[in-house]
C-alpha cells in the first residue's frame, strides 16, 4: 500500500506545477485581455459639435480584439493542458513506483546438468 507521505509528496508536486502553469497561462490571459481592452480608441471629431453632442466617439479596432481573444485562448489552453499534463505525469510516476515495489519476480527454472534422461518404457 502507498504511504501517506509519498502520496502527499506527489500531490504537492502536482500542485506546485499547476501553480507554475497557472502563472504562465495567466500572463497570456492578462496580455490578451489588456490587448482587447486597448482596442477601444477614442476618436475626437475634427469639427466642432453642436451643443449637447457627444464630444468623443468610441472606435473599435477589431484586429486587436481578435488578436487579444486568441492570445487569451492560448493562455487558457496553456493553463488547462499544463495542469492536466502535470497531473498525469506525476501520478503515472507514482503508480509505476508503487507497482515496481510490489512486483515479485519468480526465480529462474533450475538448469539441467546434462542431457535429459528418458526413462525406459516398461
Amino acid at each position: 500500500m502507498a504511504s501517506w507521505g509519498s502520496a502527499f509528496f506527489t500531490a504537492l508536486k502536482i500542485v506546485i506545477m499547476s501553480i507554475i502553469w497557472a502563472i504562465i497561462g495567466g500572463i497570456f490571459i492578462v496580455a490578451g485581455f489588456s490587448m482587447m481592452g486597448s482596442a477601444i480608441v477614442p476618436k475626437i471629431p475634427a469639427t466642432p459639435l453642436p451643443p449637447g453632442g457627444l464630444p468623443i466617439i468610441p472606435e473599435f479596432d477589431i484586429g486587436k480584439i481578435i488578436a487579444g481573444g486568441i492570445l487569451a485562448l492560448i493562455g487558457y489552453s496553456i493553463l488547462l493542458l499544463g495542469t492536466l499534463a502535470s497531473f498525469l505525469k506525476y501520478s503515472a510516476e507514482f503508480y509505476a513506483e508503487e507497482v515496481s515495489k510490489r512486483r515479485i519476480i519468480p526465480p529462474p527454472p533450475p538448469q539441467a546438468s546434462g542431457p535429459y534422461y528418458y526413462p525406459p518404457k516398461t
